[in-house]
């Protein structure tokens, strides 16, 4: 009777982990932590101005979080559960990679900016084909943590690739919780770092 107790509360104990880890690395957290980086690191080279810095860091991070406080306060909301914030935050994602894009390309953007919202531009259009039109339920949260440290790695250091092995206890944790299955993982990361080179792609033709 008492292992049995024990290994219950070894295994809340992972499944809280799992919940943090999660929490920690949610994608509008990983692009925060990816403009920060850049910005620290590059300076006016990344961001053409802390305005265009704190635009987007509200088109990536504030904007994408904005459903989930939206459908706890509003009772008609928060009854349809979980698939109405995904696709909500998959809809207010879209809105601010396009607002922040179009700041990029209209407002002097730097190079790096319109790659970077050009990529999330991408990626969250195919995540919601993928959701919307296939009804495959890519991992929004692998996709938003894939490209970060490839695109890091492109503009500061080969040695961010290492970053990459974060994918691992990511995958875990999703897994742990039953989130999502090892293939709509794959998935989500494959999608990122194709739009990635989707975007550099596209920015060497204009």
């Amino acid at each position: 009777m008492e292992r049995i107790t024990a290994d219950s509360v070894s295994s809340g104990s992972r499944l809280k982990e799992a919940k943090l880890l999660r929490a920690l690395t949610v994608p509008p957290v990983m692009a925060l932590l990816l403009i920060t980086i850049l910005y620290i690191g590059l300076g006016e080279t990344a961001f053409a101005s802390p305005a265009h810095y704190l635009a987007a860091v509200f088109a990536l991070t504030l904007l994408p979080v904005l459903p989930y406080p939206l459908c706890a306060a509003i009772p008609a909301l928060k009854r349809k559960g979980r698939k109405l914030e995904r696709s909500l935050a998959i809809a207010f994602s879209l809105l601010g990679y396009v607002l922040g894009l179009a700041l990029a390309l209209l407002g002097g953007g730097t190079l790096i900016e319109k790659i970077l919202f050009l990529t999330y531009t991408i990626s969250g259009a195919l995540t919601g084909i993928m959701t919307f039109v296939f009804k495959y339920k890519t991992s929004g949260h692998a996709c938003g943590a894939s490209a970060p440290f490839v695109m890091l790695a492109i503009s500061l250091s080969p040695w961010w690739l290492l970053g990459c092995f974060m994918l691992i206890p990511i995958f875990n944790a999703s897994l742990r919780l039953g989130r999502h299955t090892l293939g709509q993982l794959f998935a989500g990361s494959c999608v990122s770092v194709a739009a990635l080179f989707i975007a550099l792609h596209i920015i060497e033709l204009i």
